[in-house]
Formats: structure tokens, sequence, C-alpha cells
């Protein structure tokens, strides 16, 4: 019996059961981390759509400001309104989203509540955004526009050029 043998761990075994344990550790770790990227760019494509969906919102509430509430109402729908102006979709590259408007009148003298609703569909899931606001009606008569021309003549050459004639 050799003197050196008695003397040295019996590790048969002890390593491949730890490479076996790092694997599994390392699997999970992977399935962690894939996990959550996933779930990272899940969460990121919801936030642009809901930001599209804000941004549509804003812009068809600037629509009802522009024409005012009760002309927005029975104004002949132009762009990208569709046949009825209170509900429709939008136009390509927004043709995944649809709106519904709401334009409702608490009396003579006061605002109109209007709600604007916006709908898309996350994967088969329908989602939508609703904003709130009240908008005032216009009162008055209606103002003469303006020609938009400036007071005097611009001289766009004497802008940039000196009249120096022959002075050389």
């Amino acid at each position: 019996m050799n003197r050196f043998s008695s003397h040295l761990p019996r590790r048969h075994g002890v390593v491949l059961l730890e490479v076996i344990l790092a694997a599994i550790v390392l699997a999970l770790g992977m399935t962690v981390v894939i996990s959550l990227s996933t779930q990272s760019m899940s969460r990121q494509m919801d936030g642009e759509r809901r930001m599209t969906a804000a941004w549509l919102a804003d812009e068809l509430l600037s629509m009802v400001v522009v024409e005012g509430p009760r002309n927005f109402a029975n104004a002949e729908p132009s762009g990208w309104l569709g046949a009825d102006a209170r509900d429709g979709h939008f136009p390509p590259p927004f043709q995944d989203y649809s709106y519904e408007l709401e334009l409702d009148p608490l009396g003579d003298y006061q605002p109109y509540t209007v709600t604007a609703t916006i709908n898309w569909l996350d994967g088969s899931r329908a989602k939508s955004l609703v904003v709130n606001t009240k908008i005032a009606p216009r009162h008055g008569e209606e103002e003469e526009e303006l020609p938009r021309e400036p007071i005097e003549p611009l001289d766009r050459e004497g802008r940039y050029y000196d009249d120096e004639g022959g002075d050389s």
C-alpha cells in the first residue's frame, strides 16, 4: 500500500456535481435575463403606443379648439377626420388607431365637456386612452381674417448685398 494514497481526499464525482450545479445556475440566470429583456421590450412598445395615442388625442382636441366645439360638430370633415368628425380612423401611419369624440354642451355660455377616446389593439387586447377637458365655445361675431402680408415690401437682396456700385 502506498503511504501517500491514504492522505489524499476522495473527490470522485464532486467535480461533475459542481459542473452540473453551475450549469443549472447559469441556465436560471440566463432565463431571468431573457425574461427581463422581453418584458422591457414589451413595456417599451406599450409606452410608445400610449405616447402616440396621447399625441393623437392632443391633435384631435387641438382641432376642436381651432374650429370651436360648436362649429366642429357641424363642420365638414377634412383631411384625416373621415366622414363623421366625431368618430373614425386616423390616416397612415396611424391607421391602427381609431377615435371617438364626445362634445357635451353645458349651457349657452358654459364650456363644452369634450371627451376624446383613442383606441388601438395591442396584440389581441383592445386598449384605449381617454382624455377629458373643457373647451369654451366662441362667442361674438366672426372676425374678418386680415391679409397676411408685410406692411413694407421686403428687399431680400438688399439685406445680404451691399449697394457699393462702382466703389471697388
